[in-house]
């Protein structure tokens, strides 16, 4: 490990963002050899276009205008281009080490500095909290039937929106309104799931047999509070705290049906979505990119589409006791995306897609680590 040396420059106000700047040259890698890059970058890029770049953003005691995050991924694009190519004729290492001279050369970086209640106060260095989340996959239909028959909701009007879990999915609130985007067949417990992650893909099965795949993507929510339904089970001893994985919930619950209604009451946030053409969207719009969108505290951080690089474990496989077998990885990643129980300086929630590997991810993903923002230096002046 090579020791980082730090500046802290922490100034009192409101535009600077708590971070410390990285004062030594780092070694970047990628996990997945930048695959996906570019796609993520054009989102943002485009999303630039529409939403425009207007005034300054801080980290630390330096300022830059805001029009610095399109020449960031444009430069940063550029060099990964040139690392591609370079990997195309010769070896891997060699390509990275011209990668590393210039990302070092031409970036400022920062730390984000962790506050006093989050995880990652206190470890002896500037250290970031990440979870995972994905896009889940579910079966519907456009009608109710017997097959699918519980719905979907899109934004109701503002008079039908306040109603909770329990009213909607227990004693029908919604039903009839015309609110319903699709008919699912899954379980209460997996549109649970599908409004945690807040958004997914369904397969849409029409009544004449054909098949179109459509996307979810949050659309607003209830406005009530929300609490992870294992907590409430471990609480009334439903379950044990070793026992209280995705597994072990769906397990309860399948076997207690009489205890549903009260479990799913514990929580009674209730997310509505929108269909969309491309993959989940998150800030201004921005289709989310697997393995490479990510999520932080959007009241702290006002520079959508910053580039990230993250270092932090990750899930690989599960062993024979059901625990999850881990590995470090660092990747490229960038801020497009933003939850509610994303809060804090340090704090990051990682966008994994879709299918299996994605929600293994997911699901056993609660690690510290580190994590770097990057952003174009600015050009020196010249004397005269």
């Amino acid at each position: 490990m090579f020791k980082i040396l730090i500046a802290i420059m922490m100034t009192t106000s409101v535009f600077a963002t708590p971070t410390a700047l990285v004062s030594q040259s780092m070694e970047f890698s990628d996990d997945i050899n930048f695959e996906n890059i570019d796609l993520a970058i054009s989102r943002q890029l485009l999303s630039y276009e529409t939403t425009g770049l207007s005034g300054v953003i801080k980290y630390g005691a330096r300022s830059y205008a805001k029009t610095y995050l399109r020449e960031s991924l444009i430069l940063f694009k550029e060099i990964v281009d040139e690392a591609k190519t370079c990997q195309l004729a010769q070896e891997a290492s060699a390509c990275m080490n011209v990668f590393n001279q210039r990302m070092n050369a031409e970036f400022d970086i920062f730390r984000p500095i962790p506050g006093k209640t989050e995880r990652g106060y206190g470890q002896g260095k500037l250290t970031t909290q990440f979870t995972s989340y994905y896009s889940p996959d579910l079966i519907g239909s456009p009608i109710k039937t017997e097959r699918f028959s519980r719905a979907i909701y899109g934004m109701p009007e503002v008079a039908d929106r306040s109603f909770t879990r329990e009213q909607i999915d227990f004693k029908g609130a919604l039903e009839g309104k015309g609110y319903e985007l699709f008919y699912v067949e899954d379980s209460f417990f997996d549109l649970y799931l599908l409004h945690v992650q807040g958004g997914g893909r369904i397969k849409v099965i029409f009544p004449d047999g054909s098949e179109k795949y459509e996307y979810l993507s949050y659309a607003g929510s209830n406005a009530k509070s929300f609490q992870m339904i294992y907590k409430y089970m471990v609480e009334k001893g439903y379950l044990k705290p070793e026992d209280a994985g995705i597994n072990g919930q769906r397990k309860y619950l399948e076997e207690h049906p009489e205890k549903q209604q009260e479990i799913f009451a514990s929580s009674p946030s209730y997310i509505y979505f929108k269909v969309t053409e491309d993959e989940p969207v998150g800030l201004n719009n921005i289709p989310l990119t697997e393995m490479r969108s990510l999520a932080m505290d959007s009241r702290i951080y006002k520079d959508i589409g910053l580039i990230n690089f993250v270092k932090t474990n990750k899930t690989i496989s599960i062993d024979e006791n059901q625990k999850p077998v881990k590995a470090p990885f660092s990747r490229f990643m960038f801020f497009q995306d933003t939850g509610g129980a994303i809060r804090g300086n340090a704090r990051v929630d990682l966008y994994s897609g879709y299918g299996p590997d994605a929600v293994m991810m997911a699901y056993n993903t609660n690690d510290l680590g580190q994590q770097y923002f990057l952003i174009k230096k600015k050009a020196k002046k010249t004397k005269r």
